[in-house]
């Protein structure tokens, strides 16, 4: 689960987020307000799109594990292990859909690259509990951490952090819901600017 974990963070960010940036250089996102009222149903649209790529991360994940290590993975909680997925990929979506606007409105790639290089594996719950206390506490108070949290939970069929599995997921939930009401005011905004500067500030 934690080489998963890596993958969905390396497609959504730079995969999807970045998919967002070239979107705005090369003006298609000037051509999909021609065909939309709203950016947030593009982004949503091809969000939906792209999470078919990340099961596809993970079914290759499980066979080369299987061929070259001759591994079988073993699922404790299919459900649990099903329901953290989908709050990590809407999680990442909006996240990643946050990075790609700041990065356009700001025109500073590099800089909120690096920074979200250095705080996403940190705060967001890809090192395992297990690695110290302070980890521990990273993921404990960090509301972005616990889809992956219970990813591994769900995997290994034990609480990693001395927290209710209902409670994880119900901070899971609510981080979720907080960020797409982050990414959709956002978006309305360079929607707004979009259709009344013609541009999206990146010329």
């Amino acid at each position: 689960m934690a080489a998963y974990a890596f993958a969905l963070y390396s497609s959504w960010l730079w995969g999807f987020g970045g998919g967002i940036i070239e979107e705005s250089y090369e003006g298609i996102l000037e051509n999909v307000m021609t065909t939309i009222n709203n950016l947030l149903i593009h982004v949503i649209g091809w969000g939906i799109a792209y999470s078919i790529y990340t099961l596809l991360d993970l079914a290759s994940l499980v066979i080369s594990f299987y061929v070259v290590f001759g591994l079988t993975i073993d699922i404790r909680n299919p459900v649990l292990l099903t329901a953290s997925i989908i709050l990590a990929s809407l999680q990442l979506l909006f996240i990643s859909t946050i990075y790609a606007m700041l990065v356009v409105r700001l025109r500073s790639n590099w800089v909120i690259t690096d920074i979200m290089q250095f705080l996403m594996p940190v705060l967001g719950g890809l090192i395992p509990s297990e690695a110290g206390r302070y980890v521990m506490l990273v993921n404990e108070y960090s509301p972005i951490a616990y889809p992956f949290v219970i990813m591994r939970e769900a995997a290994l069929g034990y609480l990693e952090l001395p927290i209710p599995i209902t409670y994880q997921l119900f901070y899971s939930v609510t981080t979720v819901a907080s960020l797409f009401i982050v990414t959709t005011m956002l978006i309305r905004i360079f929607d707004k600017r979009l259709r009344e500067e013609g541009k999206l500030g990146l010329t």
